[in-house]
Protein backbone atom coordinates (compact mmCIF):
# COMPACT_ATOMS: atom_id res chain seq x y z
CA UNK A 1 0.00 0.00 0.00
CA UNK A 2 1.37 3.39 -0.98
CA UNK A 3 1.47 6.30 1.45
CA UNK A 4 1.20 9.91 0.36
CA UNK A 5 3.90 12.25 1.58
CA UNK A 6 2.58 14.53 4.33
CA UNK A 7 5.16 17.17 3.46
CA UNK A 8 3.75 17.89 0.02
CA UNK A 9 3.86 21.61 -0.84
CA UNK A 10 0.95 20.93 -3.20
CA UNK A 11 -1.41 19.45 -0.60
CA UNK A 12 -3.88 22.30 -1.12
CA UNK A 13 -4.19 21.26 -4.79
CA UNK A 14 -5.34 17.77 -3.91
CA UNK A 15 -2.58 16.19 -6.01
CA UNK A 16 -0.98 13.14 -4.33
CA UNK A 17 2.80 13.26 -3.95
CA UNK A 18 4.91 10.19 -3.21
CA UNK A 19 8.50 9.51 -2.36
CA UNK A 20 9.98 7.09 -4.89
CA UNK A 21 10.31 4.35 -2.28
CA UNK A 22 6.62 4.63 -1.37
CA UNK A 23 5.26 3.90 -4.84
CA UNK A 24 4.22 0.40 -5.89
CA UNK A 25 5.99 -1.05 -8.92
CA UNK A 26 4.00 -0.89 -12.14
CA UNK A 27 3.35 -4.09 -14.04
CA UNK A 28 5.01 -4.57 -17.42
CA UNK A 29 3.81 -3.10 -20.71
CA UNK A 30 5.44 -4.39 -23.90
CA UNK A 31 5.30 -3.98 -27.68
CA UNK A 32 6.84 -6.72 -29.81
CA UNK A 33 7.14 -6.21 -33.54
CA UNK A 34 9.00 -8.07 -36.24
CA UNK A 35 8.63 -10.11 -39.45
CA UNK A 36 6.24 -13.03 -39.79
CA UNK A 37 7.79 -16.12 -38.26
CA UNK A 38 10.11 -14.16 -35.98
CA UNK A 39 8.48 -15.57 -32.84
CA UNK A 40 6.71 -12.47 -31.51
CA UNK A 41 3.44 -14.27 -30.70
CA UNK A 42 5.22 -17.12 -28.94
CA UNK A 43 7.43 -14.68 -27.00
CA UNK A 44 4.33 -12.69 -26.03
CA UNK A 45 2.71 -15.89 -24.72
CA UNK A 46 5.52 -16.39 -22.18
CA UNK A 47 3.96 -13.64 -20.05
CA UNK A 48 1.28 -16.24 -19.18
CA UNK A 49 3.71 -17.68 -16.65
CA UNK A 50 2.69 -14.77 -14.42
CA UNK A 51 -0.89 -16.06 -14.11
CA UNK A 52 -4.21 -16.40 -15.99
CA UNK A 53 -3.79 -14.56 -19.29
CA UNK A 54 -6.24 -13.24 -21.87
CA UNK A 55 -5.05 -13.58 -25.47
CA UNK A 56 -6.91 -11.18 -27.78
CA UNK A 57 -6.66 -12.86 -31.19
CA UNK A 58 -7.71 -10.30 -33.79
CA UNK A 59 -8.94 -10.91 -37.33
CA UNK A 60 -6.09 -11.86 -39.66
CA UNK A 61 -3.76 -13.18 -36.95
CA UNK A 62 -4.90 -16.50 -35.42
CA UNK A 63 -1.47 -17.13 -33.96
CA UNK A 64 -2.52 -19.43 -31.11
CA UNK A 65 -0.91 -22.47 -32.74
CA UNK A 66 2.50 -20.99 -32.05
CA UNK A 67 2.22 -21.60 -28.30
CA UNK A 68 0.02 -24.72 -28.19
CA UNK A 69 1.79 -27.36 -26.13
CA UNK A 70 3.85 -24.82 -24.17
CA UNK A 71 3.90 -25.47 -20.39
CA UNK A 72 1.99 -22.22 -19.81
CA UNK A 73 -0.63 -22.74 -22.55
CA UNK A 74 -3.22 -23.89 -20.02
CA UNK A 75 -3.03 -20.44 -18.38
CA UNK A 76 -4.31 -18.75 -21.55
CA UNK A 77 -7.89 -17.99 -22.55
CA UNK A 78 -8.43 -16.85 -26.15
CA UNK A 79 -10.83 -14.03 -27.00
CA UNK A 80 -11.64 -13.14 -30.62
CA UNK A 81 -13.25 -9.70 -31.03
CA UNK A 82 -14.56 -9.00 -34.51
CA UNK A 83 -14.85 -5.22 -34.26
CA UNK A 84 -13.00 -2.26 -32.82
CA UNK A 85 -16.07 -1.47 -30.70
CA UNK A 86 -15.70 -4.87 -29.02
CA UNK A 87 -12.05 -4.07 -28.31
CA UNK A 88 -13.17 -0.83 -26.67
CA UNK A 89 -15.74 -2.72 -24.56
CA UNK A 90 -13.05 -5.20 -23.60
CA UNK A 91 -10.81 -2.41 -22.33
CA UNK A 92 -13.52 -1.11 -20.00
CA UNK A 93 -14.25 -4.62 -18.75
CA UNK A 94 -10.56 -5.11 -17.93
CA UNK A 95 -10.38 -1.62 -16.43
CA UNK A 96 -13.13 -2.51 -13.91
CA UNK A 97 -10.92 -5.34 -12.66
CA UNK A 98 -13.72 -7.84 -12.08
CA UNK A 99 -11.86 -10.72 -13.73
CA UNK A 100 -9.15 -13.27 -12.85
CA UNK A 101 -6.57 -12.25 -15.45
CA UNK A 102 -3.04 -11.13 -14.59
CA UNK A 103 -2.01 -10.35 -18.18
CA UNK A 104 -3.52 -9.45 -21.55
CA UNK A 105 -1.95 -9.93 -25.00
CA UNK A 106 -3.20 -7.92 -28.01
CA UNK A 107 -2.31 -9.73 -31.26
CA UNK A 108 -1.96 -7.51 -33.21
CA UNK A 109 -2.11 -3.71 -33.38
CA UNK A 110 -1.82 -3.90 -37.16
CA UNK A 111 -5.07 -5.87 -37.27
CA UNK A 112 -6.68 -3.41 -34.85
CA UNK A 113 -5.90 -0.61 -37.30
CA UNK A 114 -7.65 -2.48 -40.13
CA UNK A 115 -10.73 -2.92 -37.96
CA UNK A 116 -10.74 0.75 -36.96
CA UNK A 117 -10.46 1.92 -40.58
CA UNK A 118 -13.39 -0.27 -41.66
CA UNK A 119 -15.45 0.97 -38.73
CA UNK A 120 -14.72 4.63 -39.45
CA UNK A 121 -15.56 4.22 -43.14
CA UNK A 122 -18.88 2.61 -42.26
CA UNK A 123 -17.97 -0.83 -43.61
CA UNK A 124 -18.98 -4.14 -42.12
CA UNK A 125 -16.02 -5.24 -40.03
CA UNK A 126 -16.65 -8.96 -40.50
CA UNK A 127 -16.95 -9.19 -44.30
CA UNK A 128 -15.37 -7.99 -47.54
CA UNK A 129 -18.56 -7.62 -49.59
CA UNK A 130 -18.02 -3.84 -49.76
CA UNK A 131 -15.34 -4.48 -52.40
CA UNK A 132 -18.04 -5.41 -54.90
CA UNK A 133 -19.75 -2.02 -54.69
CA UNK A 134 -16.52 -0.07 -54.70
CA UNK A 135 -15.32 2.30 -52.05
CA UNK A 136 -13.89 5.79 -52.11
CA UNK A 137 -10.42 6.28 -50.65
CA UNK A 138 -10.29 7.21 -46.98
CA UNK A 139 -10.58 10.95 -46.42
CA UNK A 140 -8.17 13.00 -44.31
CA UNK A 141 -10.90 13.13 -41.66
CA UNK A 142 -11.09 9.34 -41.47
CA UNK A 143 -7.31 9.04 -41.26
CA UNK A 144 -7.30 11.62 -38.47
CA UNK A 145 -9.95 9.70 -36.54
CA UNK A 146 -8.05 6.44 -37.06
CA UNK A 147 -4.92 8.10 -35.70
CA UNK A 148 -6.76 9.01 -32.51
CA UNK A 149 -8.24 5.50 -32.20
CA UNK A 150 -4.86 3.80 -32.54
CA UNK A 151 -3.14 6.24 -30.19
CA UNK A 152 -5.86 5.77 -27.59
CA UNK A 153 -5.75 1.97 -27.87
CA UNK A 154 -2.04 1.97 -27.08
CA UNK A 155 -2.27 4.59 -24.35
CA UNK A 156 -5.21 3.14 -22.47
CA UNK A 157 -4.37 -0.55 -22.76
CA UNK A 158 -0.82 0.13 -21.56
CA UNK A 159 -2.27 2.13 -18.68
CA UNK A 160 -3.82 -1.12 -17.41
CA UNK A 161 -0.30 -1.95 -16.14
CA UNK A 162 -0.26 1.05 -13.78
CA UNK A 163 0.01 0.23 -10.08
CA UNK A 164 -2.55 2.99 -9.47
CA UNK A 165 -5.26 0.58 -10.56
CA UNK A 166 -6.77 -1.80 -8.05
CA UNK A 167 -6.22 -4.69 -10.48
CA UNK A 168 -3.12 -3.91 -12.61
CA UNK A 169 -2.22 -6.26 -15.46
CA UNK A 170 0.80 -7.12 -17.58
CA UNK A 171 0.13 -5.85 -21.12
CA UNK A 172 1.80 -7.24 -24.23
CA UNK A 173 1.03 -5.95 -27.73
CA UNK A 174 2.33 -7.21 -31.05
CA UNK A 175 2.53 -5.53 -34.45
CA UNK A 176 3.67 -6.30 -37.97
CA UNK A 177 6.75 -4.37 -39.18
CA UNK A 178 7.45 -1.93 -41.97
CA UNK A 179 10.67 -0.27 -43.15
CA UNK A 180 11.31 3.30 -44.24
CA UNK A 181 14.40 4.95 -45.66
CA UNK A 182 15.75 7.74 -43.51
CA UNK A 183 17.61 9.75 -46.12
CA UNK A 184 18.82 12.28 -43.56
CA UNK A 185 20.61 9.60 -41.50
CA UNK A 186 21.34 7.32 -44.44
CA UNK A 187 19.80 4.27 -42.76
CA UNK A 188 16.78 1.99 -43.09
CA UNK A 189 14.49 2.18 -40.07
CA UNK A 190 12.17 -0.60 -38.89
CA UNK A 191 8.87 0.53 -37.41
CA UNK A 192 5.55 -1.01 -36.32
CA UNK A 193 3.22 -1.20 -39.30
CA UNK A 194 0.60 1.28 -38.18
CA UNK A 195 -0.55 4.68 -39.37
CA UNK A 196 2.40 7.09 -39.51
CA UNK A 197 0.83 9.66 -37.22
CA UNK A 198 0.09 7.04 -34.55
CA UNK A 199 3.61 5.60 -34.36
CA UNK A 200 4.82 8.10 -31.75
CA UNK A 201 1.92 7.31 -29.39
CA UNK A 202 2.28 3.58 -29.88
CA UNK A 203 6.03 3.66 -29.19
CA UNK A 204 5.68 6.02 -26.22
CA UNK A 205 2.99 4.04 -24.36
CA UNK A 206 4.72 0.73 -23.49
CA UNK A 207 7.74 0.54 -21.19
CA UNK A 208 9.52 -1.89 -23.51
CA UNK A 209 9.59 -2.05 -27.31
CA UNK A 210 11.39 -5.11 -28.72
CA UNK A 211 12.23 -6.06 -32.31
CA UNK A 212 11.89 -9.81 -32.87
CA UNK A 213 13.88 -11.71 -35.47
CA UNK A 214 14.70 -15.27 -36.51
CA UNK A 215 18.47 -15.88 -36.84
CA UNK A 216 20.54 -18.84 -37.96
CA UNK A 217 22.19 -20.51 -34.98
CA UNK A 218 25.96 -20.33 -35.61
CA UNK A 219 26.45 -23.22 -33.15
CA UNK A 220 23.89 -25.54 -34.76
CA UNK A 221 25.02 -29.16 -34.85
CA UNK A 222 22.89 -31.39 -37.08
CA UNK A 223 24.21 -34.45 -35.24
CA UNK A 224 22.85 -33.15 -31.95
CA UNK A 225 19.09 -33.72 -31.57
CA UNK A 226 18.85 -30.94 -28.99
CA UNK A 227 20.63 -28.39 -31.18
CA UNK A 228 18.37 -25.63 -32.57
CA UNK A 229 18.95 -24.51 -36.20
CA UNK A 230 17.08 -21.20 -35.88
CA UNK A 231 17.03 -18.86 -32.88
CA UNK A 232 14.14 -16.51 -32.14
CA UNK A 233 15.76 -13.38 -30.78
CA UNK A 234 14.65 -9.96 -29.59
CA UNK A 235 16.59 -6.71 -29.82
CA UNK A 236 16.47 -5.14 -26.38
CA UNK A 237 19.06 -2.40 -26.75
CA UNK A 238 19.08 0.80 -28.74
CA UNK A 239 20.09 0.71 -32.41
CA UNK A 240 19.66 3.44 -35.07
CA UNK A 241 17.93 1.04 -37.47
CA UNK A 242 15.33 -0.21 -34.97
CA UNK A 243 12.74 1.62 -32.91
CA UNK A 244 13.27 -0.09 -29.56
CA UNK A 245 12.93 1.06 -25.96
CA UNK A 246 13.73 -0.35 -22.54
CA UNK A 247 13.22 1.32 -19.17
CA UNK A 248 16.03 -0.40 -17.33
CA UNK A 249 16.84 0.17 -13.63
CA UNK A 250 19.95 2.29 -13.22
CA UNK A 251 22.03 -0.46 -11.62
CA UNK A 252 21.39 -2.77 -14.60
CA UNK A 253 22.68 -0.36 -17.25
CA UNK A 254 25.27 -2.08 -19.41
CA UNK A 255 24.63 -5.47 -17.81
CA UNK A 256 21.96 -6.80 -20.18
CA UNK A 257 22.65 -8.03 -23.72
CA UNK A 258 21.42 -5.84 -26.56
CA UNK A 259 19.99 -8.91 -28.31
CA UNK A 260 18.20 -11.54 -26.22
CA UNK A 261 17.97 -15.22 -27.14
CA UNK A 262 21.30 -15.74 -28.86
CA UNK A 263 22.39 -18.09 -26.09
CA UNK A 264 19.78 -20.62 -27.24
CA UNK A 265 17.62 -20.22 -24.13
CA UNK A 266 14.92 -18.24 -25.97
CA UNK A 267 13.28 -14.97 -24.96
CA UNK A 268 11.10 -15.28 -21.87
CA UNK A 269 9.10 -12.23 -20.71
CA UNK A 270 8.46 -13.80 -17.30
CA UNK A 271 12.18 -14.26 -16.58
CA UNK A 272 13.06 -10.91 -18.11
CA UNK A 273 10.42 -9.19 -15.96
CA UNK A 274 12.00 -10.70 -12.84
CA UNK A 275 15.42 -9.37 -13.84
CA UNK A 276 13.94 -5.91 -14.48
CA UNK A 277 12.10 -6.01 -11.12
CA UNK A 278 8.74 -5.37 -12.74
CA UNK A 279 5.76 -5.47 -10.38
CA UNK A 280 3.38 -8.41 -10.09
CA UNK A 281 5.87 -11.15 -10.98
CA UNK A 282 5.47 -14.34 -8.89
CA UNK A 283 8.58 -16.05 -7.54
CA UNK A 284 7.75 -19.17 -9.53
CA UNK A 285 5.83 -19.54 -12.81
CA UNK A 286 2.09 -19.82 -12.25
CA UNK A 287 0.64 -23.30 -12.75
CA UNK A 288 -3.01 -23.70 -13.65
CA UNK A 289 -4.56 -25.76 -10.83
CA UNK A 290 -6.76 -27.56 -13.33
CA UNK A 291 -3.67 -28.67 -15.29
CA UNK A 292 -5.66 -28.37 -18.49
CA UNK A 293 -3.53 -28.42 -21.65
CA UNK A 294 -6.28 -27.24 -23.97
CA UNK A 295 -6.98 -23.68 -25.00
CA UNK A 296 -10.46 -22.32 -24.44
CA UNK A 297 -11.74 -20.21 -27.33
CA UNK A 298 -14.30 -17.68 -26.14
CA UNK A 299 -16.38 -15.77 -28.67
CA UNK A 300 -16.74 -12.09 -27.82
CA UNK A 301 -20.32 -10.88 -27.52
CA UNK A 302 -21.29 -7.97 -29.69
Amino acid sequence: MTVMSTASPFADLGIPMFDLGQTSADYGSWLLYGPQGSGKTFIASTIAQTGPTLFVDLVGEHGVKSFMGAPWASNITVLRPTSVTQIDSLYWALRRGEHPYKAVIIDSFTSAQRLSMRFLQGDTETAVREIARGRAPATFGVWGQALEVMGDLATYFCDLSSAQHEHPMHVVMTAQPKTIENELEGIVERLPDVQKGAISSILASPDYVLWTQAEQNPDYDSADEKSIPVLHTARFGAHPGYRTKARIPYDLHGKLPSVLGRNGAGVDLYKLSKVLRIGGIPNKPYVNPNQSKSLTAVAASK
